[in-house]
């Protein structure tokens, strides 16, 4: 009996190490096994980081010290300026060492009253004028659009809220025009035809050196002492953006402002000098090269060179309009094939840069939460989907593109449709058929073939040009064009504008690049059939480099920021 029982516990005992060196094995198995896909896990996430986009490595800095050193100043002119009256008020010229045609006059009255002034021109075409609409006891008024080299005549008037009228002529000598501002020769000005209100100027905005504006007989009324490249963007709050430098001698523009027309101050970034380039020998080089865009959070759309050492002027970035801190990097390069990029040579190398894109523009759509972008090497206008960054069509020439590209591409109607060629600045216009799958699109076409066009007509001419585009059937129609009337004397191989203005129809158009790059021609013409030029003038003697990038219309005062401005903010 005990024999039975010990085989029994024997057998019992081989049983249960069977089981748990069975499930031990299985356990192993099974560790095993999550540590290999762990392992794989771990593996696949570091391809994936591998893989993903870099960092942008040259991200805006906030400049707060120039604020500061800002602030102090305001508090010295408050000072400076406490018990100013409106017959012995404060007058500072050019307070912020930036708008030498502009002034700052500050005064008191004992009665709350609102204020108007006019700086007298020298015809009535001329004055440039600004009422406030608040009563207020303490008064800082924006004098803008003094005449250089000049006594002027500004003419202030005091309503109090009483009825009475106080009045006070006061008298602004202003220093001559520095080295390097053009001669304007205004050949014709259409008053009654022209688009241009009171307190609006036309502004050439340089690719190098000052920025200025001027009025209906050429006479300066605005300019930036800083130099200035390429942009001059007025945002949705009436302040500029303002891309400068440290100092007028430096090498590079390193310098991206909000500021406005007197001056001030109300943001600044520091620009990396590591990634920038000059357009060419012997031009200063530059991170943000071409254009800016706001966005409707505010924040900017930057065109960028991405500083990685092998292309340069096809990347941009979104920055945080507070800190510059970069949220969003599109490099175009992830959105074409490679043949496109890595094959270039219609163009040279600079500093062993391939140039094959050239972004010249960017324009947000809020349609469709889009926006539209301009390659001047590739001969491309094209829209891409924000969110995504998928491409949505391409203005192109159609040759020379793969079949995976060949998709995306807008199909010309009529005979006499053409493709824009080397073209610049491509702005949405009025929906003027009021039709949701069109899009109405003015550009700038140079007509220089680089990569691909029509070469029987390529430097014949240049034209402002307004497109037509069924975003739905990717078909396309010209419904206006002006320029192959002016013929190749107003061919411009680089840069040049076309804007429209919104009160007449009437079109902007900047030829910055005539003679050979010695003239720049702002030509205003009605936008129908039979064409009126109604504006000209013809810009020389500048600079290498200093030629009109792009012309536009803009009002000192804007009902905007000078409203709203202070020295206590």
């Amino acid at each position: 009996m005990k024999k039975v029982i010990t085989v029994a516990a024997i057998a019992a005992v081989v049983l249960i190490a069977i089981f748990f060196l069975t499930n031990y094995n299985a356990d192993q198995s099974a560790n095993q096994e999550s540590d290999n896909q762990s392992e794989k896990s771990n593996q696949a996430a570091k391809e994936d980081d591998e893989e993903a986009e870099p960092e942008y490595k040259y991200p805006p800095e906030k400049a707060q010290n120039l604020l500061d050193q800002q602030k102090e100043l305001e508090s010295e002119i408050l000072s400076e300026s406490e018990g100013s009256t409106l017959d012995e008020p404060y007058v500072n010229l050019d307070p912020y060492d930036r708008s030498p045609l502009a002034a700052l006059v500050i005064f008191d009255t004992e009665e709350a009253a609102k204020v108007s002034f006019t700086v007298k021109g020298k015809d009535e075409e001329t004055d440039i004028s600004k009422t406030f609409a608040d009563y207020k006891t303490h008064h800082e008024l924006p004098v803008l659009g003094l005449y250089p080299d000049y006594d002027n005549k500004v003419e202030i008037t005091a309503e109090t809220e009483s009825g009475e009228t106080l009045e006070k002529t006061l008298t602004i000598s202003t220093d001559e025009l520095p080295n390097y501002i053009p001669d304007i020769n205004i050949k014709t000005a259409d008053l009654g035809k022209m688009d241009i209100s009171a307190n609006e100027l036309t502004f050439a905005i340089p690719s190098t050196k000052f920025v200025y504006g001027f009025d209906i007989n050429g006479d300066i009324r605005w300019y930036g002492s800083g130099y200035n490249s390429h942009v001059l963007q007025e945002l949705n709050n009436g302040r500029l953006l303002y891309l400068g430098k440290d100092d007028n001698s430096g090498s590079a523009y390193n310098r991206l402002f909000e500021t406005d027309y007197l001056g001030k101050l109300y943001n600044a970034f520091k620009i990396s000098e590591e990634a920038a380039q000059a357009e060419s020998e012997g031009m200063e080089s530059t991170l943000i090269h071409h254009d800016i865009a706001e966005l409707p959070s505010g924040n900017l759309i930057l065109t960028v060179n991405d500083g990685r050492g092998e292309y340069m002027e096809d990347m941009m970035i979104e920055i945080d309009r507070e800190t510059g801190d970069v949220v969003k990097q599109i490099d175009l390069k992830d959105l074409f094939t490679k043949e496109q990029y890595e094959e270039h040579d219609s163009t040279e190398p600079k500093d062993g840069l391939t140039d094959w894109f050239h972004q010249n523009s960017v324009v947000y759509d809020k349609s469709d939460d889009s926006i539209i972008i301009s390659g001047r090497n590739s001969d491309t206008v094209m829209k891409i989907d924000y969110e995504t960054e998928e491409i949505k069509w391409m203005l192109a020439y159609p040759e020379g593109w793969d079949k995976d590209m060949q998709e995306y591409l807008i199909d010309g109607q009529g005979e006499d449709f053409k493709y824009p060629a080397g073209q610049h600045d491509a702005n949405i216009l009025p929906d003027f058929d009021d039709n949701p799958d069109t899009l109405d699109l003015l550009l700038y076409d140079n007509n220089t073939v680089i990569t691909r066009g029509d070469e029987a007509l390529s430097k014949q001419f240049s034209a402002a040009t307004h497109y037509r585009i069924n975003e739905k059937t990717k078909e396309a129609e010209i419904i206006w064009t002006y320029g192959e009337e002016r013929g190749e004397d107003y061919f411009t191989n680089i840069i040049g504008s076309a804007r429209y203005l919104e009160d007449t129809g009437n079109v902007l158009i900047d030829f910055g690049h005539v003679d050979k790059g010695n003239q720049s021609n702002i030509v205003e013409v009605t936008h129908h059939q039979d064409d009126d030029v109604v504006f000209e003038a013809e810009i020389t003697d500048f600079p290498k480099g200093a030629w009109v990038y792009r012309g536009v219309r803009r009002a000192l005062y804007t009902n905007t920021w000078e409203n709203d401005f202070s020295l206590t903010e």
